[in-house]
């Protein structure tokens, strides 16, 4: 039987029943349990959330771009009213501020887009920093729709001088001898004092102190004095000699008279054997490479860091440049080095030795060197049998008549007489002791007695023609070396020793006592203006020149390790505030001294130039006098690549080398950094450009 379904009329067709029609909210319940329908919520609350991410975009732009623009014009009126400041010193901080607040508003285009309240300070308590801050909101265009209707938009920025802002700065000048001379009438070095007076003019002012410049003083001649320094002690000082070249030129000799090579001569004794001398502070240079190194005493080193700091350094590879060329034949010339690197690694050997000059035969009177026939009735020998027919000692120097030093001992000819009267006269209380060592020296050299730990010492610092122990006794080169060596013997009861030194005397050289041409101190950074200028002004020039011994202690002078301690440092408060320069003036070429010695040059911080102390066969004045250009390089690449500033000061020298060094030793080979002062006026231009270009104001933060 069919069944009919109504419709919803009641009506039926072909035989289908049509459905009554629901309520409209029983249809609304059904949507709702619909999984299908919930995408409708989602594109609502997706829209809401694009809304707001393409209003903050907006706003966020527009913040963004008043914020650049404001520190733009927060820049330039800390800039301007630091100008204004300086140029016009009368001005009260009311009047500053003022002008700093109209050249902002002057400037920046943003200023109705700030909500009102918004406050613009200027902080002028500090002579070296301006410190403006702004604080304020700007309202906002699509982020209210979230509740968020404005912006803070806080910033502070300083202004400092790059040199009297925070400025460790050290004064490396040249005191040699020729700044006695005169240009136009004018003393060099009185041209160099006010020339500084002017620097510091320009970087103080009217003040007498600052906290944000500190200056050291580094005179040098062939010589720096580092005995101002407040950390002299065992810390750095080889109170114990244990470096390699403490007592490195003497040999010890014990109360009887014997000579001891197992026990080193320290010079901290030789002072003190010398009543009435004291040390003026002088010290000997390190082992090379450590001389040229920022290496703190007692500090530690690898060989293969050692190494490292000799590698070619990737700035120069291309050599694109005058001055990078100068730097990469510095480096890629570096000599190797005299002792082996596990000796120069050692601790003791980062610590300096004091300079004591050996005691050179010298005469005390006219008398005293007179030719032999003066003394043809003085004869007899010694207890030891050391004879002295009509000569005492000889002089291996002063024989024409013998030029290879090689003599007979009973046979001087007309030999001129040395008299060192403590030792060398018949009857003195110390003769017969320097006698033993002469007899015992002769005896080694004849191949009667074996000691080769002397025959060594003597090889050491000869460059010898023939050996040693050829029966040709070597009475030249050696007997000077001996006579230079020896330092009198050992007094255990005083810990001195005695019977060497007659000071004072006519040196063989411009002399006094153990030290030679020793420049003033070092003054340590200081703020003080006046501690400046009157150490300045106490300079006295004398000397030869090295600006490389004194570069490298202008580096030191700044560094916070010893033996300089007042540098600021890694780890100290705002020390990327600080920025470290150092300024090198010379009116000379390096300089080697040149003695008539066998030891081929004068003394200096690094010894005689037989020693090789420069590197491996650097062993004589001409090449040890071109190695102090290639240090200097050296040292001033590594200042640079420490973010040190370096300028540089030729002073009326006309010299192509000194000046291409200078110009690749400086920061940049052009104004302000490198000068060539021809006379005293340039050089006061040129101390006081530097000096302008150190307190040029910069944004700091």
């Amino acid at each position: 039987m069919l069944v009919q379904h109504a419709g919803v009329d009641g009506s039926t067709k072909d035989g289908i029943a049509k459905r009554k029609p629901r309520p409209f909210t029983s249809l609304v319940k059904r949507f709702g349990r619909d999984r299908n329908g919930n995408i409708v919520f989602l594109f609502a609350f997706m829209t809401t959330v694009l809304f707001l991410f393409a209003g903050g975009a907006v706003d966020y732009s527009r913040w963004n771009a008043v914020r650049a623009d404001m520190v733009e014009s927060m820049d330039a009126a800390s800039l301007a009213l630091a100008q204004l400041a300086a140029t016009n010193p009368d001005l009260t901080e009311a009047e500053l501020k003022d002008y700093g607040r109209k050249f902002f508003e002057a400037n920046f285009d943003y200023e109705t887009s700030l909500e009102p309240g918004w406050n613009i300070v200027f902080a002028l308590n500090d002579d070296a920093i301006i410190g403006t801050c702004i604080s304020g909101k700007i309202n906002t265009y699509l982020l209210g729709v979230a509740g968020i209707h404005n912006l803070d938009i806080d910033k502070c920025v300083e202004i400092t001088k790059k040199g009297s802002g925070r400025i460790e700065l050290a004064l490396v000048l040249d005191v040699t001898g020729s700044m006695n001379q005169s240009i136009d009438g004018k003393k060099k070095i009185t041209s160099l004092k006010d020339s500084v007076d002017t620097m510091l003019d320009v970087m103080y002012g009217s003040d007498d102190t600052s906290e944000n410049i500190k200056i050291g003083v580094v005179p040098f001649n062939a010589n720096v004095n580092p005995g101002g320094a407040a950390s002299w002690s065992n810390e750095w000082a080889d109170t114990s000699a244990n470096a390699y070249y403490h007592g490195r030129r003497f040999f010890h000799v014990d109360n009887n008279g014997n000579i001891d090579m197992n026990t080193k001569v320290n010079h901290f004794d030789l002072y003190e054997s010398l009543p009435g001398t004291d040390w003026r502070g002088c010290v000997e240079s390190r082992p090379y490479p450590l001389d040229e190194l920022d290496i703190p005493p007692g500090g530690s080193l690898s060989s293969a860091d050692l190494n490292a700091y000799l590698d070619i350094p990737s700035d120069y590879s291309d050599q694109e440049n005058a001055q990078e060329s100068e730097m990469y034949d510095a480096f890629n010339s570096a000599p190797n080095y005299s002792i082996a690197s596990s000796e120069l690694t050692s601790p003791a050997n980062f610590k300096w030795v004091p300079v004591f000059l050996p005691d050179e035969p010298d005469c005390n009177n006219s008398e005293d060197c007179e030719t032999d026939s003066s003394y043809s009735n003085d004869s007899g020998t010694t207890s030891y049998g050391t004879p002295w027919v009509g000569y005492y000692f000889d002089d291996p120097d002063s024989d024409n008549s013998h030029p290879s030093g090689n003599i007979n001992e009973s046979s001087y000819g007309n030999r001129y007489f040395i008299n060192d009267n403590n030792y060398t006269h018949a009857g003195n209380a110390q003769f017969d002791k320097y006698a033993k060592t002469v007899y015992d020296f002769r005896e080694v050299l004849r191949g009667n007695v074996s000691y080769p730990d002397f025959v060594d010492f003597l090889d050491e610092l000869t460059i010898s023609t023939s050996p040693l122990s050829s029966s040709n006794y070597g009475y030249g080169k050696q007997e000077y070396i001996l006579r230079t060596a020896y330092v009198g013997w050992w007094d255990p009861v005083t810990s001195t020793y005695k019977g060497k030194y007659d000071t004072p005397n006519n040196f063989s050289v411009n002399q006094v006592g153990p030290e030679i041409d020793c420049p003033d101190p070092i003054l340590p950074l200081t703020n003080v203006r006046d501690d400046i200028q009157d150490h300045v002004n106490g300079l006295s020039p004398d000397g030869n020149t090295d600006v490389a011994h004194g570069a490298a202690w202008g580096w030191r002078i700044l560094s916070k390790e010893a033996p300089f301690t007042e540098g600021i440092g890694p780890g100290d408060p705002d020390y990327e505030k600080w920025q470290k320069a150092v300024v090198i003036m010379t009116d000379g070429e390096n300089v080697v001294g040149s003695d008539s010695t066998h030891w081929d040059s004068s003394q200096g911080q690094y010894g005689f130039a037989t020693e090789e102390r420069m590197g491996a066969g650097l062993n004589t004045r001409t090449e040890m006098r071109d190695e102090l250009d290639s240090k200097l390089l050296r040292v001033c690449h590594r200042m640079k690549a420490e973010g040190y500033l370096v300028y540089t000061i030729m002073f009326g020298l006309d010299s192509n080398s000194v000046r291409n060094i200078f110009k690749a030793c400086a920061t940049k080979p052009t104004a302000p950094y490198f000068h060539d002062a021809v006379d005293g006026d340039d050089l006061e231009d040129a101390f006081g450009d530097i000096a302008a270009d150190l307190v040029d104001l910069h944004i700091s933060k």
